[in-house]
């Protein structure tokens, strides 16, 4: 394509040299031939009139091309100028990339995937990538500036967070979160979601990761419900330390809303729409917040140590 582009320009550029050169060189000719054709037709024409011509034109043509070349290293450096921004960008860009935490070579490989996403795919696969590149964007903003807020829940954070937990997992879990507005009927923990978190708790736990959760019952009838029995036992069973909280138990309600701590260093916490919408209950979510703050995150700390102290083991 550049090679066509390339021969088809130097033809009219070479063309309009001849040209340029001809206009000068023949009546430079004519002017310094005393006895040219307009004054003596029978005479032979000077050989230093020819002389002087084809030197005259030589001199067109040389200016030409120092005019092209002038031109030419002009566009040329004007493309290095830009070359060396753009590498300079990219050189600062890489540089805050192993400055930071995140793997290079994980960077590295997201950027060389983002390629692979063509003009010749659909016009709503190209839309969906750049979505998910946006949103992941916006995930490593959000968690620099010290909270992430995503609307509704998602759980792909719970799942990563605990898979990636070195040390300890702390939770609260509220029934109106877990199970719906009603008595504890397994809800979330009989899900495929659910499922996925226990085991990603169990294995954690079989890495000397430390999971205790506390279930904050409203209802002491529901204590006795049998599913009740078997979600708890299925927290047990992989070796989760578990309590129960009763309202009777607390001075205040303040403190008490359905949070997860990692590691001491980050709370997820999801917060749960009105449960009633006409004749309508519902059981959604308004949004998932990841706190990273460390004040914030401290004060999740005491408070479910505090909640753990009142809280009572399972008979």
């Amino acid at each position: 394509m550049a090679k066509g582009k390339l021969s088809t320009d130097i033809v009219p550029r070479t063309l309009r040299k001849i040209l340029i050169t001809a206009a000068i060189g023949i009546p430079t000719y004519f002017v310094t031939d005393d006895n040219g054709p307009f004054l003596n037709t029978d005479a032979e024409p000077q050989a230093w009139g020819l002389v002087l011509t084809v030197f005259i034109s030589g001199v067109v043509i040389v200016v030409q091309y120092l005019i092209e070349v002038d031109k030419q290293l002009e566009s040329t450096r004007q493309e290095m100028v830009e070359g060396l921004s753009r590498i300079n960008e990219a050189t600062e860009l890489f540089g805050l990339v192993e400055a930071s935490a995140v793997q290079t070579d994980v960077v590295t490989q997201l950027v060389r995937n983002a390629t692979r996403v063509d003009k010749e795919m659909p016009a709503l696969v190209q839309a969906f990538a750049q979505q998910e590149i946006a949103r992941i964007s916006t995930l490593l903003r959000e968690l620099g500036e010290g909270n992430v807020i995503y609307e509704g829940e998602d759980r792909d954070w719970l799942l990563g967070l605990t898979n990636n937990t070195q040390r300890s997992l702390d939770a609260l879990s509220l029934n109106v979160v877990d199970q719906g507005v009603s008595e504890v009927d397994g809800g979330f923990w009989t899900t495929d979601a659910g499922q996925r978190y226990l085991e990603a708790q169990r294995d954690r736990i079989k890495d000397g990761v430390r999971i205790r959760r506390i279930f904050f019952v409203e209802n002491p009838e529901a204590q006795k419900s049998r599913m009740f029995q078997r979600v708890w036992t299925m927290h047990h069973e992989i070796g989760v330390q578990v309590r129960f909280l009763a309202p009777s138990a607390l001075a205040t309600p303040l403190g008490v809303f359905d949070f997860i701590l990692f590691d001491d260093v980050v709370s997820y916490e999801v917060t749960p729409s009105a449960p009633q919408v006409g004749d309508l209950a519902t059981h959604t979510f308004v949004h998932t917040l990841l706190v990273l703050e460390p004040p914030r995150v401290k004060q999740r700390s005491e408070r479910f140590r505090e909640l753990w102290e009142l809280a009572y083991p399972p008979n």
